[in-house]
């Protein structure tokens, strides 16, 4: 690829990136989890603006602001993992614990400190050298150990973040009425790829260094991009619900779930500890249903199980129980099922002619997308197919 148009789009790219890292921090609450994603954006922005200085050929205007941070890696999965566990509810107890997470970045950083001070003529020699240099050229085998080894960091911390969205994606069907759930499964997906792509770049790695490959050499110059696009799509999809954290009770529900879950995976003793007799269960659920159709508290796009337990003065694992056991249900159904069906009393009232959209945010959906989604899984057909068979009948 033409290296100045290459280097023109990770100049789009940087700015894209920074425009969203600026955003999430904006949006984003102190202490919220879409913070540590702003941050690191903010990094990923800085690595693309290295890769757009260097392949438009500008290195030596900018090489003052160039190679600041080396080891960036060792930040990216850190930070990763702190987002995940502020969004699941595991507030860090410390911030020197916190800190702790970032003593590999901070001894790289440390050891090429020499490097990031140097003067700028010494840092266009450097990048000069980088741009001229064979890239297939075998390394010693200090720096393949120090590289994988990098990689090997980056990927451990990239499983961590992903068992902890994964626990929550699945649990959030049982606490959030929200697209939390959709949210979480985007994100677990991307993580999930990004992880795939750092071993395919460690077998290529070791294919070229050792096997005479030269497969990195050719995806080389476009792998930073890649693994950018990742990364801010978990910025974008984040930017969905900057201030996404579960609450200290929704992460004890959603971890004696999974602890239920492991001891035994049958429905019928999936509860084990405290299941109800059937009928306190079917009049529990009757209460339940009353609490929810006389007060409409499905018509708050934020509602959670925790809402639901103070509204209706029952404990939230017993609501679950008797809305996943006896009602045969979850939450997130559940309280969708009211969702439409208040939609569709809209839609069915000739008074109000309203566009799908109004009626989406009146039902107590947050967009368009997930009352589409809602409407198609309960009436078996989109919101505007139903509402031009109305149309069509009257």
């Amino acid at each position: 690829m033409n290296h100045t148009l290459l280097g023109l789009i990770y100049f789009m790219a940087f700015s894209h990136s920074l425009m969203l890292a600026i955003s999430l921090w904006h949006r984003s609450a102190k202490q919220s989890s879409g913070r540590w994603l702003a941050l690191l954006t903010l990094i990923v922005s800085y690595k693309l603006f290295e890769g757009g200085a260097l392949y438009t050929g500008l290195y030596p205007f900018l090489a003052h602001s160039m190679d600041l941070l080396p080891g960036e890696i060792l930040v990216i999965g850190p930070l990763l993992y702190i987002y995940s566990i502020v969004v699941v509810g595991k507030r860090p107890a410390r911030s020197a614990l916190v800190s702790c997470h970032f003593i590999p970045a901070l001894a790289i950083w440390l050891f090429n400190s020499p490097a990031v001070f140097r003067g700028t003529d010494a840092k266009i020699a450097m990048w000069e050298t980088v741009v001229t240099s064979s890239e297939g050229a075998p390394l010693p085998i200090y720096l393949v150990i120090l590289l994988l080894g990098m990689k090997v960091h980056l990927s451990v911390y990239l499983y961590l973040s992903w068992r902890e969205i994964r626990l929550f994606e699945h649990a959030s069907a049982n606490l959030r009425s929200d697209n939390s759930q959709q949210v979480l499964a985007n994100i677990k997906s991307l993580i999930a790829a990004f992880f795939v792509l750092e071993m395919l770049w460690a077998g290529l790695f070791i294919g070229q260094q050792y096997f005479g490959l030269d497969s990195l050499t050719k995806v080389g110059e476009i792998w930073l991009l890649l693994v950018a696009a990742l990364m801010l799509g978990i910025g974008y999809i984040g930017l969905q619900k900057p201030d996404l954290i579960f609450t200290k009770e929704e992460y004890t529900l959603a971890q004696s779930r999974a602890d239920s879950n492991t001891q035994d995976k049958t429905d019928n003793i999936k509860y084990f500890h405290s299941a109800l007799p059937m009928e306190t269960a079917e009049l529990l659920a009757k209460e339940l249903e009353h609490h929810i159709q006389a007060k409409q508290l499905y018509l708050d796009d934020k509602l959670s199980l925790t809402d639901l337990a103070k509204a209706t003065g029952i404990k939230a694992h017993t609501l679950s129980q008797v809305i996943n056991l006896t009602m045969k249900t979850s939450f997130y159904k559940l309280i969708n099922t009211y969702r439409i069906q208040h939609a569709i009393e809209l839609i069915d009232n000739p008074a109000m002619n309203w566009t799908l959209e109004r009626i989406a945010y009146e039902s107590g959906f947050t967009n368009r997308v997930t009352f589409s989604k809602a409407f198609k899984e309960v009436m078996q057909c989109t919101p505007s197919a139903y509402k031009k068979e109305k149309v069509r009948v009257s």
